[in-house]
């Protein structure tokens, strides 16, 4: 008998039922017939890494805290800007090819206009809920939404800022906390748009003399807050070991789509990269999963298969009811979230998943890039979470985030770490900008 592992639907040469690979492994005789193995042994996608279980209780109770902006003028090292993206020539074509972008975006703007309802089809009146049923919104809608989205954001590489604009929460010979603002990247990427890494390294310097030797962790473009450089290599090998063992615990505050209820709570869905819409993430279901094992199947592309063929990763969100409020006239809510895992965009999948997302966010928001309600089917969300926000309100929502050009309400309020060199815990926080 010859042992093979596969991930593959086949089919029985006898009796011609068709056999699913997804959990188990098949073996060969000589007259290709097909028996099962062991169904549990052996899987066609990679095994979960972590278990929340395993994580340890933190006590922060003596931690040195470290809350507000600080004057950072003895720090500066005096030269001129040094970023590689403004010295490296490549950062010419970077600019000429973001400036062909906006002419792209703007020549589809022309095409397809932007206003307030246009975008979207379904008028204003034909937005209602109904008793019992929650109104769902035409598939076609949500692809044209999105891919005018992607126009929009071909045209977006993010804010610059200066030395004078940057806000520093602690620094020492070691580490730099800067408190990040919206609209800005974490770091420069492949395509050298400018960074607060670039600034941070351009004020102070590090022992290697290279940025990417500063960056420890990263907060997506849009979202505000505590964000930690390693100024020498032992801190930068510290750091990264107390992030990747999490020996460090975070909270974010955030603006949700109205009224959250309970008070506190835990969200424990696991996520899985979106097939349908990649490179966005979803609620993992059983129907998602076997949807996403027979897309691994047919990808071609090596590198999107390796991303799509990794198996669902636990995630677990707490979060805290800090107060209700209006945003124009509709009810909102201000909420602490904890994410006891680090998983990409968990905390904006998990809002809206109990059907508050996150106001300003244009992916998992009103009419977002990714999938409606972090992936979750209109009538599971509406049994498991009766008091969600209805449509109407993040149609009311949604219009005055672009009216007045809202970003997104996600900020990273406060860090606690040991310090790299010390191990002495430490808090930073920062308020945040809504």
């Amino acid at each position: 008998l010859k042992m093979r592992r596969i991930s593959a639907v086949v089919r029985c040469s006898r009796c011609s039922y068709n056999f699913y690979a997804q959990n188990t492994t098949y073996g060969f005789d000589s007259l290709f017939s097909l028996r099962m193995i062991d169904s549990n042994k052996y899987t066609g996608r990679k095994k979960k890494r972590f278990s929340t279980q395993s994580l340890p209780k933190l006590d922060w109770s003596g931690a040195e805290k470290h809350i507000g902006h600080i004057d950072y003028t003895d720090f500066l090292i005096h030269r001129g800007k040094c970023s590689e993206h403004l010295n490296n020539p490549l950062s010419l074509d970077s600019k000429h090819e973001s400036d062909s972008k906006h002419e792209t975006s703007d020549d589809l703007q022309r095409q397809f206009p932007t206003e307030k309802y246009e975008t979207c089809p379904i008028a204003k009146n034909e937005l209602q809920d109904f008793v019992g049923k929650q109104f769902s919104i035409p598939e076609s809608v949500l692809n044209y939404e999105r891919q005018m989205k992607k126009f929009r954001a071909e045209g977006r590489v993010g804010k610059e800022i200066s030395r004078e604009q940057l806000m520093v929460v602690y620094i020492d010979d070691h580490i730099v906390v800067a408190d990040k603002p919206p609209g800005v990247l974490c770091a420069p990427g492949i395509r050298r748009h400018p960074s607060i890494a670039d600034v941070v390294y351009d004020a102070f310097g590090c022992e290697s003399d290279r940025v990417d030797k500063m960056i420890v962790h990263r907060l997506d473009m849009d979202t505000s807050g505590i964000v930690v450089f390693a100024r020498t290599q032992l801190a930068l090998i510290n750091l990264h070991k107390f992030f990747r063992e999490r020996e460090v615990t975070k909270t974010y505050e955030a603006l949700v789509c109205g009224e959250l209820t309970p008070e506190t709570g835990e969200v424990n869905y696991p996520l899985q990269r979106d097939h349908c819409l990649p490179p966005f993430m979803r609620v993992s279901t059983p129907e998602s999963e076997e949807d996403a094992a027979r897309v691994v199947c047919d990808l071609q592309h090596a590198g999107y298969k390796k991303i799509m063929q990794k198996a669902p990763k636990p995630c677990k969100t707490q979060f805290k009811v800090i107060s209700i409020g209006v945003f124009g006239d509709s009810p909102i809510t201000r909420v602490a979230l904890t994410p006891i895992t680090g998983r990409t965009h968990q905390l904006r999948v998990h809002c809206a998943s109990l059907g508050h997302p996150i106001i300003g966010d244009q992916s998992y928001g009103f009419l977002g890039e990714g999938a409606p309600n972090g992936g979750l089917e209109d009538s599971v969300i509406n049994e498991i979470a009766p008091n969600r926000a209805t449509l109407s309100l993040q149609r009311d929502i949604d219009a005055l985030v672009r009216k007045e050009g809202t970003q997104l309400c996600l900020h990273a309020k406060q860090l606690f770490i040991p310090h790299p060199v010390t191990n002495k815990p430490m808090m930073f926080e920062s308020s945040p900008p809504f």
